[in-house]
């Protein structure tokens, strides 16, 4: 579908749920609103005052709707052309691949080699290289995690619609998942009822590093590793040069709200979050690298790994006896059960403790196991989900 007709089907489904949910008459004043605004917009002469005349006109609860209705509207709409925006972007990229595309990393590294700059001042950018995008809490910022979350469902609902070869039963099915959402997000309240917490504004900005951040910024290095193995392939980058940052909870002058007990609490959020993408990831990583012992053997260190974490946690202790050949299974399993355990850490209280504590879980306890596993598999094993799980822990610790 294109634009047009997307946004057509995005108003029909409102207009199916206002009509179901509300009442046919709501739905009918809503169009008419919305008809004179844009009679008005293109100068139609008497429809300013007639708009004037109809939202006066109407009593306090149908003037809530009303405006419910065009605020889950324009939301709909926004979601509608950033789809839009994303196809045409890949569309783009597709066109002109294996060039690449206007604004890209590729297209930037690619410039820096045809103006004529070495290996060497490329060497030396790349040394030099830090980038942290820091996340900081907005006063303006009033929707809920809950309506973002919709709103995601939403947009992933209609990249389905656009989707090629989406059969005819499938595409009904996705309609039918389109009305539940919007019906979802008509029955909840838009604005939160109280102001929300500094551990509010905390959970809406791991949100987005949840939904997005998390997956796309180890795209990022993949992007800045392909041009680089492209016009300088000499060349590679081994740092992180992309990280994140985050102000909210940790803020003391510009938020009198933000204590010791929020900020110790803000980073028990931040480690949860990461610690369970880990465990999940690895449970999922350790059924796909089912590899067999005697066709790939492990090296000496993995092997001494594998037998200094002896004795193993109960679940590995019966995979070890389903699949005794299956060493990489094993490991990841056993990383993911430290991980599991690594959870019930109470982070908050060890902070805010001044007895001596040590952390149950470093980052280098994970990377070092995880770039030996990826030593001893085959490169096109050690691609992909190992490849991502190795940078994210690189980039989010």
């Amino acid at each position: 579908m294109d634009l047009s007709a997307t946004i057509h089907t995005l108003g029909d489904a409102l207009g199916q749920v206002m009509t179901e949910l509300e009442a046919a008459e709501l739905f009918e004043t809503e169009e008419r609103v919305r008809k004179l605004a844009k009679d008005r917009r293109t100068g139609v002469e008497p429809a300013a005052e007639q708009l004037r005349s109809e939202v006066a006109a109407l009593d306090p609860r149908m003037a809530g709707g009303v405006a419910l209705a065009f605020t889950v509207y324009f939301e709909l709409v926004n979601l509608a052309e950033e789809s839009y925006r994303v196809s045409t972007l890949r569309q783009r990229e597709d066109d002109e691949h294996p060039d690449p595309i206007d604004g890209s990393i590729g297209e930037a590294i690619a410039r820096l080699k045809e103006s004529g700059v070495s290996a060497e001042q490329v060497s030396d950018l790349l040394r030099n290289l830090h980038i942290e995008p820091v996340l900081t809490a907005h006063p303006t910022e009033a929707q809920r995690r809950s309506i973002l979350s919709k709103l995601r469902r939403i947009y992933e609902l209609i990249q389905a619609l656009n989707s090629p070869g989406t059969l005819p039963r499938e595409r009904e099915e996705t309609l039918a998942d389109l009305r539940t959402e919007v019906s979802t997000i008509w029955l909840t309240e838009q604005s939160r009822t109280i102001r929300p917490s500094v551990t509010d504004e905390v959970r809406t900005g791991l949100f987005f590093v949840d939904e997005v951040l998390w997956e796309v910024l180890p795209r990022i290095y993949a992007e800045l590793d392909l041009a680089l193995a492209r016009y300088y392939p000499d060349l590679s980058i081994e740092h992180p040069w992309l990280t994140l940052g985050s102000w909210i909870g940790g803020d003391r002058d510009g938020n009198p709200n933000v204590t010791t007990e929020v900020t110790a609490e803000t980073l028990r959020l931040h480690r949860g979050l990461a610690v369970e993408h880990y465990r999940h990831s690895l449970q999922i990583l350790s059924r796909r690298l089912s590899l067999s012992g005697n066709r790939v053997p492990p090296s000496p260190e993995l092997r001494t790994w594998l037998q200094d974490h002896h004795p193993l946690s109960p679940h590995v202790t019966y995979l070890e006896d389903r699949y005794p050949d299956e060493p990489y299974r094993l490991i990841l399993s056993q990383l993911a059960a430290d991980m599991a355990d690594a959870s019930q850490d109470d982070v908050t209280a060890r902070l805010l403790s001044s007895a001596p504590g040590e952390r149950q879980a470093r980052r280098e306890d994970f990377s070092r196991p995880l770039d030996m596993v990826a030593g001893a598999v085959p490169q096109a094993v050690a691609q992909g989900p190992l490849s991502t799980l190795r940078r994210q822990l690189e980039i989010f610790g």
